[in-house]
């Protein structure tokens, strides 16, 4: 982990993507649960000399209003783990920045680690599922991009037009006309 700039970007989307996950097409906004999203770090990224940053939504105004919304994100710098007061979550983190497993949940933790190492199956799934979400990602836009010429194609925009907004060629669009026409 060497750039982190992108972290609190990241938080937020996966604030979102968890939000997207837990509430059903048509749910109420009720049944959205608590939502914390932790990061582990090993390194202090925002520079304060805190070995957990907590953060919430609070109004500027008075940082006493919290909006409430029960999302919640939390960076740990791991390497200070000396500073951490709860027992547990010390332990976890020293075991992060040492790899010692120490206490009874660090060696559960070594325990799986361990397990999961020596699986090259499992190894193998773990290092295709980023390659996977990459291509499925890529897919989606590219159908995504067909949507957009389906819809530009539907309201008789010129096939020069489309083919300069989609990227796509004119020989493409006109292809793609025609499996319409179908």
């Amino acid at each position: 982990m060497v750039d982190t700039k992108e972290l609190p970007q990241r938080a937020r989307y996966y604030q979102s993507v968890g939000d997207g996950v837990s509430l059903s097409k048509g749910g109420f906004y009720t049944s959205l649960k608590e939502q914390y999203i932790i990061f582990l770090c090993p390194m202090d990224i925002f520079g304060r000399g805190f070995p957990v940053y907590h953060f919430e939504n609070r109004a500027r105004e008075d940082f006493n209003v919290t909006l409430n919304d029960r999302t919640f994100k939390k960076f740990y710098n791991f390497n200070r783990y000396e500073e951490f007061t709860n027992p547990v979550v010390k332990a976890y983190m020293k075991y992060f920045a040492t790899r010692n497993a120490d206490s009874r949940e660090t060696e559960t933790i070594n325990d799986q680690v361990s397990f999961y190492k020596a699986d090259t199956l499992m190894r193998n799934k773990y290092m295709t599922y980023e390659f996977d979400l990459h291509e499925s990602k890529e897919e989606g836009k590219t159908e995504a991009k067909l949507e957009m010429v389906d819809a530009m194609l539907a309201n008789d925009i010129p096939v020069e037009k489309i083919a300069v907004i989609s990227g796509f060629s004119q020989e493409e669009i006109e292809k793609r006309r025609a499996q319409r026409q179908k």
